[in-house]
């Protein structure tokens, strides 16, 4: 990490995954996640994948998901690594070359929550290694607020309650309690 001259230091992140994975070829993701990202401390209710048919070509019908959080808090540059990580995992359970999961991680800052994408797009901002840095959420007001792009499942009032429990582990464990005021 370069520091010193005019480079600030950039904030602690704490970090999650959503995980989406067909119920039917997957019994415990968490399991599958563990040698990474350890235990989850963190997780918000499972849901119904149905909101939208993007994965179920390749992944199934029976799809579901949840975002886990993980007593990772590091510097956001760790990223990139996660989600290689993350992909070595998706390919290594492939059946018929088909994911039967989808691991994506992210991290919860102070100001936003950005997830990783192996995918460009207009919002999303190249960090290394074909790794995007895909922005999901704001703070604003006091509140996390999702954006025209952000994912459907990420402004889930269940969602935002998770990100905001995340957001104030985040706050406690590195001691910035009552010094944010985004």
């Amino acid at each position: 990490m370069v520091t010193g001259g005019g480079f600030k230091q950039t904030g602690l992140v704490i970090y999650f995954n959503a995980i989406l994975y067909n119920k039917d070829l997957v019994k415990n993701p968490d399991e599958l996640a563990a040698p990474i990202f350890g235990e989850p401390i963190l997780k918000s209710p499972e849901f119904d994948f149905s909101h939208t048919a993007y994965y179920e070509r390749e992944m199934g019908e029976n799809l579901v998901k949840y975002f886990a959080l993980y007593d990772r808090i590091e510097h956001p540059d760790e990223l990139p690594d996660y989600k290689i990580h993350s992909v070595n995992i998706e390919d290594s359970l492939q059946q018929d070359d088909k994911r039967v999961i989808n691991i994506d991680p992210g991290y919860v800052a102070m100001e936003k929550i950005v997830a990783a994408s192996t995918k460009n797009f207009t919002h999303r901002i190249y960090i290394r290694d074909n790794i995007y840095g895909d922005l999901q959420l704001l703070r604003r007001k006091g509140k996390y607020v999702s954006q025209e792009w952000t994912f459907q499942d990420y402004a889930f009032d269940s969602t935002l309650g998770f990100f905001e429990k995340a957001r104030k582990i985040l706050e406690e464990r590195i001691g910035q309690t009552g010094t944010c005021n985004i």
